[in-house]
């Protein structure tokens, strides 16, 4: 059951952020085709695509720390003993979900002042740019809290930090070589 949640989870942030570069490229590209070829534009198209393009970095990061893509130094990680790995990810973990925290309750408080204000040209509340932050802090504890979880459940230590792109490839060279996508 969590396997396929965290699945679903995984595939929607995927969407959203495909859609959004998307929506990002044709409001960009089509207001410059207007700007040259027409002598105008969409006013709207250079604040939406900023707004969208802030959610797309926040979504981006929540996604490559789920699949443990964010670049890390684990050299000297791997250097140390298995429980001083086991404490280094409980002690970075415990660190990033503090950061987290900062993340929902900064957020939160941008969301309040910002509420009145709005974009010049579309309208909308500012809230919808810090609002980001409160998602952000909340979609990247899960992460965080399941790789602590691995970790005090006796998974392998140290495996909760980053996962080299090489190993990442070999892991997936069978499923190219048939034909066959693995789910993880």
């Amino acid at each position: 059951m969590w396997d396929r949640l965290a699945r679903a989870c995984t595939r929607t942030l995927e969407v959203s952020i495909v859609v959004s570069l998307a929506v990002m490229a044709l409001l960009v590209f089509g207001n410059v085709v207007l700007r040259y070829a027409f002598d105008s534009g969409i006013a709207q198209s250079e604040e939406l695509a900023r707004l969208m393009f802030v959610w797309l970095i926040f979504l981006g990061s929540i996604l490559a720390s789920a699949q443990r893509m964010h670049i890390g130094f684990d050299t000297l990680v791997h250097k140390l003993p298995a429980p001083l790995r086991k404490l280094l990810v409980l002690a970075t973990g415990a660190l990033m979900l503090c950061a987290c925290v900062m993340f929902v309750v900064g957020g939160y408080r941008q969301v309040l002042i910002n509420w009145d204000n709005s974009y010049p040209v579309l309208g909308i509340s500012y809230a919808w740019l810090y609002g980001v932050a409160v998602v952000f802090g909340l979609g990247l504890m899960v992460p965080i809290v399941h790789n602590i979880w691995t970790t005090l459940r006796g998974g392998p230590p140290g495996d909760g930090l980053t996962q080299d792109l090489g190993d990442r490839i070999n892991a997936k060279l069978p499923d190219v070589a048939t034909g066959q996508e693995r789910q993880e």
